[in-house]
């Protein structure tokens, strides 16, 4: 059904269309209205469009990965945005059918797995935001090259996510099971922050900002497992010297007969 003009529904009507919808975002509409979203994502989300506001989307093209209700989306666009693509494994249909009309918005949104993003399905991207998914993934590595193959070079990432909390001596991942887990048996990968920073690293990303928000949400089993959120801003960078490695992960296993020392 389509909405009519945004000046011509009144709060009773918006209030009334948004009780149709599941809602996951916390989106202000006007200066009454919101939708009702999960309050206790909240937090994490206003450290997303903190790291948001340290970014320049005038003019450019825009992913958002995840993007759900669009909270991010509508952002990027508020802030300049040329254009605006969201996909999500699960899309909103209140975003779609409500929020967009109503707010005479130009954002783009698809429903699609992350796995099967190529770079021709969109193109190429000058700002890519990834907020709530990554720890959520089964494949996390492959995943973020994915992301990294539709950035254009000196593109910026905005990452958020989950983190396993401990002494940062190694870069780890931890992958729990069963009881074991933190979020439940959809959260598979938890970086910590060091395997985090030094994952980004190897796959072509120059971490350029991050901020902190500590946790205090264990596993009910294992008292001591905690989880903080991070959000990290990159950049996507071309390094020469990681050329051979590439190709070693890649399919030409030729590393070990050429030496590794030129990789360093």
């Amino acid at each position: 059904m389509s909405l009519p003009p945004r000046s011509l529904l009144d709060d009773r009507e918006l209030t009334q269309r948004l009780g149709q919808y599941t809602w996951y975002h916390v989106i202000r509409l006007n200066d009454r209205i919101e939708t009702p979203g999960v309050a206790t994502h909240v937090p994490s989300q206003q450290k997303t469009l903190r790291a948001l506001a340290k970014v320049d989307f005038t003019g450019k093209r825009v992913l958002d990965v995840g993007c759900r209700d669009g909270l991010f989306s509508f952002e990027a666009e508020r802030r300049g945005a040329a254009e605006v693509i969201g996909f999500d494994n699960d899309l909103s249909p209140g975003a779609v059918e409500l929020l967009i009309p109503y707010l005479g918005s130009k954002v783009r949104m698809e429903q699609m797995n992350l796995l099967d993003l190529k770079p021709e399905t969109f193109g190429s991207f000058d700002v890519v935001i990834f907020s709530g998914v990554l720890y959520h993934l089964r494949y996390p590595f492959w995943s973020l090259k994915l992301l990294r193959n539709v950035m254009v070079e000196g593109a910026m990432l905005v990452l958020e996510t989950a983190l396993f909390v401990d002494s940062n001596r190694f870069p780890l991942l931890y992958c729990p099971t069963g009881s074991d887990t933190v979020y439940g048996e959809s959260s598979p990968t938890l970086f910590n922050l060091k395997g985090l920073m030094e994952t980004l690293w190897s796959l072509g990303f120059d971490v350029v900002d991050h901020e902190l928000q500590l946790g205090e949400r264990g596993d009910p089993q294992l008292k001591k497992i905690l989880v903080e959120r991070v959000v990290v801003i990159c950049r996507a960078i071309r390094d020469p010297r990681k050329a051979k490695l590439v190709g070693y992960f890649e399919g030409i296993h030729n590393l070990h007969s050429t030496g590794a020392a030129s990789c360093e």
